[in-house]
């Protein structure tokens, strides 16, 4: 799942097919299909993580204490299925 994390107002947010903005405005993005998604903003930090890894997370959710770890990364800026578009 790709997720956009706006660093001016620190708002996280999920991209869908229609475009999503963040509280601030500074930041937005979409999924142009299925896989590929295009973001844009001066304070935009793309984010990810393995939707197997969360679904396990889920699965073995803990009762009590800290929670079940999953796996989430920082998308690097060059990336072929989410593009950095410059605003103009």
């Amino acid at each position: 799942m790709k997720l956009l994390l706006c660093k001016k107002c620190n708002h996280i947010f999920s991209l869908a097919s229609q475009e999503r903005i963040c509280e601030c405005n500074a930041t937005k993005g979409r999924y142009i299909d299925e896989i590929n998604a295009v973001y844009s903003g001066e304070f935009v930090v793309p984010l990810g993580f393995t939707n197997t890894s969360l679904l396990n997370a889920i699965k073995n959710q803990p009762q009590t204490g800290l929670g079940e770890l999953f796996t989430a990364f920082v998308i690097p800026k060059d990336c072929s299925t989410f593009i950095y578009e410059k605003n103009d």
